[in-house]
């Protein structure tokens, strides 16, 4: 049985803590988050640990990192919480959920989570450190860069290139042989039929109020 420290003490954190006790024999000893953002001894029922300290409470040679931490700013913190591990010389952990369809599993980076439902057809790639939530399906030889976020849903069709540090909306879709250039945000619902620029935002418009008195209205 391989330790484990998980970094993160959010959503993504928690939700990986229950997805990697149900599928694997990893012992999750810990979680970590930086010393500014401790608030909590303890998290899961599981000890918190500085990260500045993770070094000393739990040695490389000993345990494997998962950075969970969400698409803050464009994912960077997690890119930079990953790179910061890295350079301590730290393994990370890297997770297909048993319930996914990954054709190739040698084509998912390091300290990537793929959760229930998702789809990575043939030739496709998925970078480093990257998340695909429940249901996200990647098609053929689209590639998925570093440090990116697929929420529940979204639809990539085949041959496109989404770069790195980019946020993809639950539902959103893009169409084949599309570039998303770095650092995009794609909005929830959002079709994406173009490239797009560098730090880009795209949002769908939102559904408007037809009226405010839904007990006399006919559905």
């Amino acid at each position: 049985m391989k330790s484990i420290v998980i970094v993160g003490t959010g959503d993504y954190a928690e939700m990986a803590y229950m997805y990697l006790k149900r599928d694997t024999d990893y012992k999750i000893v810990a979680f970590s988050v930086e010393k500014e953002f401790n608030t909590s001894d303890e998290f899961c029922g599981l000890p918190v640990v500085d990260f500045e300290d993770i070094a000393v409470d739990f040695p490389k040679n000993e345990y494997k990192l998962l950075i969970a931490i969400g698409p803050n700013k464009a994912n960077t913190v997690r890119e930079r919480l990953y790179k910061e591990a890295k350079s301590m010389g730290y393994n990370f952990v890297t997770y297909i959920s048993s319930k996914a369809y990954v054709w190739d599993s040698e084509a998912i980076g390091e300290n990537s989570f793929i959760f229930d439902g998702c789809v990575v057809e043939p030739h496709a790639k998925i970078g480093i450190n990257t998340v695909l939530w429940s249901g996200a399906v990647v098609a053929h030889h689209s590639v998925i860069g570093d440090h990116c976020f697929l929420a529940p849903s979204v639809a990539v069709s085949g041959k496109i290139v989404i770069k790195n540090n980019c946020f993809i909306g639950i539902n959103a879709t893009i169409r084949d042989h599309v570039t998303v250039a770095e650092n995009c945000i794609i909005g929830c619902g959002a079709v994406i039929k173009k490239d797009t620029v560098k730090n880009g935002v795209y949002s769908a418009k939102g559904t408007e109020l037809l009226r405010s008195d839904s007990m006399n209205t006919r559905v």
